[in-house]
């Protein structure tokens, strides 16, 4: 047997013995046979020079720190570009060699050595400055403290709590005291300040990585990791491949060896076997090119709650924002997230100061997925309130509208609750509501920003929407406004009067009308030949569902808006002018789109955009969608051989590939 695969086998042998007879008061060997194996141990560790750091031949002291110290690191420790497209993974390598590794769940350390002796170990941190663990990682069960390597050595890893060692850990607490996931227990006892704590939780490091040391124009990063194994490193099981097209069995055997390990994983790492090539692809200020991490879901990051902000919406609804410490989440940071409505936020239990799981949903959108707090008996939970923005917010939803003043009440929808400002002359909500109504997808009124009306709210000038086309009335006043002038007074005008020329889709649209988007509101056009009085009279005598769809909750919504608005749309409606929508005539030259699905992308020639291209198929009867599935009849990109995700999606389906020009030939 290897000398140092004999000693990491002794090391453990002898502490299961010592935990034993210390915490357990049992004794399974004689004092003679312990000293006999001790000895052993210790005989092999001066032969070789290789010792681990939780050896009982070594003293160590548990080292308790007052706050752990910043520290730069000496190599820029970058994050990965990442994907849950495995046709993303399969295109990136091509034709070359390259090496799929699993992903650990922990917190990534780097080690250095000098002379053979492990002199420091910070966390990642963000890329550039980490924190000195050094005191704890001496306390891990793997870590060597000598190696056989004179120069400098620095290896990148993983900190690791198995799921074996975390079951454990958990057997022995209370309910409410179980920890949720070895990540980040493995996070929070790797940062302890008092290296004890992190000694009796048991702690791993698996190399995946050699930053610094073991370099040769010939050598493969699989080499690498050969040569760490060789030193006595715990290295990240890997995979040689040409290519990833049987990526189904690699994915199983990979995962395989991660449950025999009891290695917590969150996914895998791809990258080039030649290290030559890889760094010869540089990299960008956020990640390296010559590797990318396939996510088997979504990047959950702990952090820990600052507030509650409640923003208002178009509709009237105030929306709670959790703000928090900010965090890195798949390359960017992140400090604020979106928690929906009343039900979420009271369903979190959430309180100033816990602890929380944030991640960004499709790796787009922010989400609070857990409070690890929320089993904290009351007495431990914090009873504070934060100021954020400059308003008053608690740990339960305000009772008044932080913006007017007025009550809040509870509303009902179905299964969610959600907070309403009782006023229905709130200054939030028409700022809301005029913002959406004078945007580009709906009156599309130039040069008139949130904090110009804002400014006009307060004023009083604006009201209701017919006051928006009045303003002319406060033309001398306006002149006067800081950063204002007649240059931007007369600009701003002409464009509120451009506004009036419109569709009436876009009319619809703009009026915020709950449940009813762009979509619905061309349809609702299209139904009623671009007419308000069709429009009025189809509100009275039809049902919306007849509609393309259309639920019966839109339906509902629709009817209920213009109940109770029906003047101001009128009176509105009398002040515009409604340009007919185009329509095409479907002859021998123009073709019937309908049942046919489009998906578009890439840059456009002769289309000004893609909402152009959308609305050119819409008219013929089509639709467009944003991602190609087996539903598909064209996926529109100028670039045929593109390597894009959505090409090789469409490859695979058999998606027929059209160019914009051959889009313009089928329809004409």
């Amino acid at each position: 047997m290897d000398k140092k695969q004999k000693i990491k086998e002794l090391t453990e042998q002898l502490n299961n013995h010592r935990d034993l007879y210390y915490n357990d008061s049992q004794s399974a060997i004689s004092d003679k046979e312990y000293d006999s194996l001790f000895d052993e141990l210790s005989q092999l560790e001066n032969e070789t020079g290789f010792k681990l750091s939780n050896s009982p031949t070594q003293t160590i002291g548990y080292e308790v720190k007052s706050r752990l110290q910043k520290v730069k690191h000496n190599h820029p420790m970058l994050s990965l570009d990442k994907t849950k497209d495995i046709e993303k993974l399969k295109g990136f390598i091509d034709d070359e060699e390259g090496i799929l590794m699993l992903k650990l769940d922990g917190l990534t350390i780097s080690l250095r050595y000098l002379n053979g002796k492990l002199i420091s170990a910070e966390t990642r941190g963000n890329g550039e400055e980490g924190e000195d663990v050094l005191h704890t990682v001496k306390t891990f069960t793997n870590v060597p403290m000598t190696i056989d390597f004179k120069d400098e050595l620095i290896v990148d890893g993983e900190a690791i709590i198995t799921y074996d060692t975390f079951r454990q850990i958990n057997e022995k607490l209370p309910k409410d005291e179980k920890y949720k996931n070895p990540r980040n227990l493995a996070s929070g006892s790797v940062r302890q300040l008092d290296s004890n704590i992190a000694a009796e939780r048991k702690i791993k490091f698996v190399a995946w990585k050699c930053a610094k040391g073991i370099k040769r124009d010939d050598i493969f990063f699989s080499d690498q990791l050969d040569l760490m194994s060789d030193f006595g490193f715990e290295i990240v099981p890997y995979y040689i491949v040409y290519s990833i097209s049987d990526f189904e069995y690699i994915n199983n055997y990979l995962k395989d060896e991660a449950d025999k390990l009891s290695y917590p994983i969150d996914g895998l790492v791809l990258g080039f076997n030649s290290i030559k090539y890889g760094e010869s692809l540089g990299m960008t200020g956020h990640h390296l090119r010559s590797q990318i991490a396939y996510k088997f879901y979504d990047e959950e990051v702990e952090t820990t709650l600052k507030g509650i902000d409640w923003t208002m919406g178009k509709t009237g609804v105030l929306t709670p924002t959790a703000i928090f410490e900010p965090v890195e989440i798949d390359g960017t940071t992140v400090e604020r997230a979106s928690l929906h409505n009343v039900s979420i936020f009271e369903n979190l239990r959430l309180g100033i100061g816990d602890n929380i799981t944030v991640y960004k949903a499709n790796q787009i959108i922010p989400q609070v997925k857990e409070n690890l707090s929320k089993d904290a008996s009351s007495t431990q939970r914090p009873h504070e309130f934060c100021i954020i923005s400059d308003r008053f917010n608690g740990i339960t939803p305000p009772d008044v509208c932080p913006i007017c003043g007025s009550e809040t009440k509870i509303k009902r929808d179905n299964d969610s609750r959600f907070l309403m400002c009782s006023n229905p002359y709130c200054k939030g909500k028409l700022l809301k509501k005029f913002s959406h109504f004078v945007s580009k997808n709906a009156m599309n009124v130039d040069n008139l920003s949130e904090a110009t009306l804002n400014k006009f709210i307060e004023l009083g000038w604006l009201k209701e929407f017919k006051d928006l086309y009045s303003l002319n009335t406060h033309y001398d006043a306006m002149i006067k406004l800081d950063g204002f002038g007649k240059r931007k007074a007369d600009k701003l005008l002409t464009a509120i009067d451009n506004s009036k020329n419109t569709t009436f889709d876009r009319f619809i649209y703009a009026l915020s009308i709950p449940l009813i988007g762009r979509t619905a509101s061309k349809r609702i056009s299209k139904y009623c030949n671009g007419s308000i009085t069709e429009f009025l009279e189809c509100c009275v005598v039809i049902s919306w569902t007849i509609l393309e769809d259309f639920g019966d909750a839109m339906d509902c919504s629709l009817k209920n808006y213009t109940q109770n608005n029906f003047h101001m749309m009128l009176e509105l409606s009398e002040i515009m002018s409604f340009n007919k929508s185009k329509t095409v005539v479907v002859t021998d030259d123009i073709k019937n789109l309908s049942g046919k699905v489009f998906v578009v992308t890439g840059s456009l020639n002769h289309f000004e955009n893609r909402d152009a291209v959308k609305e050119e198929i819409e008219m013929l009867g089509g639709k467009v969608s944003g991602s190609v599935s087996a539903k598909t009849s064209c996926l529109v990109n100028n670039d045929i051989s593109s390597t894009s995700g959505k090409n090789k999606k469409a490859k695979e389906l058999g998606v027929p590939i059209i160019t914009e020009e051959q889009l313009l030939q089928m329809i004409r």
